[in-house]
């Protein structure tokens, strides 16, 4: 699981920087801060999956990648009814999946100081 979760936080940080990377050749004015904002929030995302299955993740940080991951699917889902375009659906997509990973990985821990609870 820790595999598949790696390669989508790589998918979700590249969407980020693609995503930011369209907003330099735009005039420079509040909308192109937004959207630069939006890019690096989606790159922490996908960096925080990192930081949450790291040396195994602990019960604590795998929630909080999965809630993490929900609430930026949460988002480019909202974004479907501004912008109806592909890369909503890419975003979609691969936020759900690793929400989905991080319910398995979550679901399946066996709490080290309680082997019970992560059954």
């Amino acid at each position: 699981m820790d595999r598949l979760i790696k390669i989508l936080s790589w998918l979700i940080i590249l969407l980020g920087l693609v995503h930011t990377g369209f907003a330099f050749p735009i005039r420079m004015d509040t909308r192109t801060l937004w959207f630069t904002g939006a890019g690096m929030a989606i790159i922490f995302a996908g960096l925080l999956n990192f930081v949450a299955i790291d040396r195994g993740g602990s019960r604590f940080t795998l929630l909080v990648g999965m809630l993490v991951n929900g609430l930026v699917c949460t988002l480019f889902c909202w974004a479907l009814f501004i912008l109806n375009e592909p890369q909503v659906y890419v975003g979609i997509a691969i936020t759900l999946a690793a929400t989905l990973a991080f319910f398995v990985k979550y679901s399946t821990k066996v709490d080290v100081g309680n082997p019970v609870a992560g059954r």
